[in-house]
């Protein structure tokens, strides 16, 4: 079973949906840059219910030791990068095993 890594991101109301766009399509071509990532989705929320991230991303990895790896990987800096750059606070992340 796979290992699952949760980002919740509360992005800016200042940033153009243009920028945001790309920041999300970079998040969902993760896996096709990182061999272990066997998928990697991002979006935007359609619900008003509790406090506000404006998006969510769900990896997930072959395994847990890759957790690592996968936060020290090029493509994913790149587009950590980008994300410093478009939140107006810190996020919120999970790990966990789906197998348990």
């Amino acid at each position: 079973m796979p290992f699952i890594h949760i980002v919740l991101l509360p992005v800016r109301r200042d940033i153009q949906k243009k920028v945001v766009d790309q920041v999300v399509t970079q998040l969902n071509e993760l896996g096709s840059h990182i061999p272990y990532v066997l998928s990697s989705r991002c979006g935007e929320t359609v619900t008003t219910r509790g406090k506000q991230y404006t998006h969510a991303l769900v990896v997930e990895l072959e395994k847990g030791d890759q957790l690592s790896a996968y936060a020290n990987h090029p493509a994913h800096l790149a587009v950590l990068a980008d994300i410093k750059q478009i939140i107006s606070e810190e996020t919120i992340a999970m790990d966990f095993d789906s197998a348990v």
